[in-house]
């Protein structure tokens, strides 16, 4: 079975324009915000900063955070100076989230970033195809593949989240395709396939640090199959053209080394010496982790269905090697392999355990599944099995949007985004945690955002309950690591403007006033404090923040929940 390479182009077209449009509701729905996709705006846009010791923040003020301003509209050199002093990531993301905003000056919109993800999106669906047409020879099987993702949970949740994870799937499927061309070419690729996979090993480089990992898994395969096939004049251009494109990548922004080996994360000043079984324990439940991630993006939220799925996947494997003797296509093994082990190693060794890490694995491990189903049917011998793929992904696929909600949407506390008195406080720690809430807070005349000193007495016994209820031996550890994160080594300026509350003429002058209080800071206190040095003696709670135990990943509750706070109005 195959259709014509103009009705496969028709049919993609058509994919990728209703995967968009399903995207695209979703977004217009979607409320909050993870922190990191409004620190994705002021990096990308703004040197200003925010008023954090006891000062108050305009309404405006919160939006001049994350816009561009009218004088600095297309300022390339402030975004990468903004990704020196972030220290996490590089800087060519950001300066396509600035290029959109520079056409909106003084404007603020989750669409903006949404409109690059958009792009990205519809380049990841055509490279996903192309690739499974490259592998299969058949323009059908690519298209049910594609499909199958471009419908999926996962790819929703990709657009809907504005970070640099879709444009950085959509280089490494650009790297993969790439690869198989060249490896296909068998010593006749052509000078303009290795530029344009050195411009790919560029951008991909310098879009998110992970790039390099895939890159190494893909160029390792690359090596073996073209040493043994005696590729040799191909190989020695693919060599240089990686180790250009990746030197490139190094003069534009030097400072990749020193972000891949530390960056602002502030572990290099924790110095905790932790038990072999703690560690097994906690990359045990890691793995369990983004297996739960892994259902919920492609298995329906179903942890058996995902388990029946690889059981019966590496049964055919076996199957088909052992007893039919068919070996794996070697374009196939370059496109799948690479991703199977980058998650793998990703659910090893990410920081958080977050589902946009695996992001860039996911096409190709729905391809992966696809395709095994696909040669199951055909093996069986029965047309009408064949026929009856495309028919049950669809229904997969409608099943899981009925049943499951991407990440990234937010909108359960819908109490926070509708002000309850025109002035707010934001009690943080040094920790920041008003990031998170910045759309929030930017709804209010005005905000004061003070910190404290004092870390929430409880929130180590709770997380050391929390990882001990999911099987990890803790040893007492959680509690030094907290303190080391929460302090961020020695790198957060810890401070207490606390006295703020008690001096300031504006507050004293409000009858009532809406208090954030961060669920790491020390909730009795602040509230004591409160109720002891200022006029407002009672309190009404407006929104209790969400419990851990809510979660089996202990990073979906910053995923999910929307401000880290308990939410009160003093009066």
């Amino acid at each position: 079975m195959n259709i014509s390479d103009k009705k496969s182009r028709i049919f993609l077209a058509v994919v990728i324009v209703l995967s968009l449009a399903l995207s695209t509701v979703f977004m217009m729905n979607k409320q909050g915000y993870h922190e990191d996709e409004l620190l994705t705006y002021n990096l990308a846009n703004s040197a200003n900063t925010l008023k954090t010791d006891g000062e108050w923040n305009s309404g405006a003020d919160f939006i001049d955070y994350l816009s561009v301003s009218d004088g600095d509209r297309f300022n390339y050199e402030q975004v990468y100076e903004n990704q020196i002093i972030d220290a996490s990531h590089p800087p060519f993301y950001y300066g396509l989230v600035h290029t959109v905003c520079s056409l909106f000056p003084n404007q603020f919109s989750r669409y903006f970033a949404f409109s690059i993800n958009v792009l990205a999106m519809a380049g990841i669906l055509i490279m996903l195809f192309k690739i499974v047409k490259r592998i299969t020879k058949n323009n059908l099987y690519a298209l049910i593949a594609t499909g199958a993702f471009a419908f999926s949970i996962a790819c929703t949740t990709m657009t809907i989240y504005l970070r640099m994870y879709a444009t950085l799937t959509f280089f490494v499927l650009s790297m993969i395709y790439m690869n198989l061309k060249i490896y296909e070419r068998k010593n006749t690729a052509k000078f303009t396939d290795f530029l344009i996979l050195g411009l790919i090993t560029l951008l991909g480089t310098l879009t998110q640090y992970y790039f390099i990992l895939f890159e190494g898994l893909t160029g390792l395969i690359m090596l073996v199959f073209q040493i043994k096939e005696r590729n040799i004049k191909d190989l020695i251009k693919y060599i240089i053209t990686a180790v250009l494109g990746s030197a490139a990548a190094l003069c534009i922004y030097p400072y990749i080394i020193t972000n891949v080996l530390g960056g602002n994360r502030g572990f290099g000043s924790l110095s905790i010496s932790i038990d072999p079984i703690t560690v097994v324990t906690y990359f045990a439940y890691k793995i369990g982790t983004y297996i739960q991630v892994l259902a919920k993006d492609v298995f329906l939220n179903q942890i058996w269905l995902l388990a029946l799925c690889s059981v019966a996947l590496i049964g055919f494997w076996i199957y088909l090697r052992f007893v039919r003797k068919e070996k794996l296509s070697r374009t196939a093994f370059m496109a799948f392999v690479p991703s199977l082990v980058y998650f793998v190693a990703i659910s090893l060794v990410s920081p958080f355990n977050s589902d946009r890490y695996i992001m860039a694995s996911l096409p190709m491990l729905v391809a992966m599944f696809v395709l095994a189903l696909i040669k199951f049917t055909r093996i069986t011998g029965k047309k009408w099995l064949t026929t009856a793929v495309p028919i049950c992904l669809a229904v997969t696929c409608a099943i899981g949007y009925i049943t499951v909600k991407p990440y990234y949407m937010y909108g359960v506390k819908t109490e926070l985004y509708t002000p309850q008195t025109s002035k707010c406080v934001f009690v943080g720690t040094a920790m920041l945690e008003w990031n998170k809430s910045i759309d929030k807070l930017a709804n209010y005349d005005e905000t004061m955002i003070v910190q404290t000193a004092d870390f929430s007495p409880a929130l180590a016994d709770e997380l050391e309950d929390f990882a001990e209820k999911r099987g990890v031996i803790t040893n007492g550890k959680i509690t030094e690591f907290m303190d080391g994160y929460m302090n961020n080594g020695s790198e957060k300026k810890k401070t207490d403007s606390m006295q703020a509350l008690k001096t300031d003429e504006k507050l004293a002058n409000e009858k009532e006033i809406t208090v954030y209080i961060s669920r790491l800071a020390d909730k009795d206190k602040v509230i004591k404090y409160i109720t002891e040095n200022t006029k407002f003696k009672n309190y009404d709670l407006i929104s209790e923040d969400y419990s851990f135990d809510e979660f089996y990943n202990w990073y979906d509750y910053f995923v999910e929940t929307e401000s880290y706070c308990n939410v009160y109005k003093f009066y």
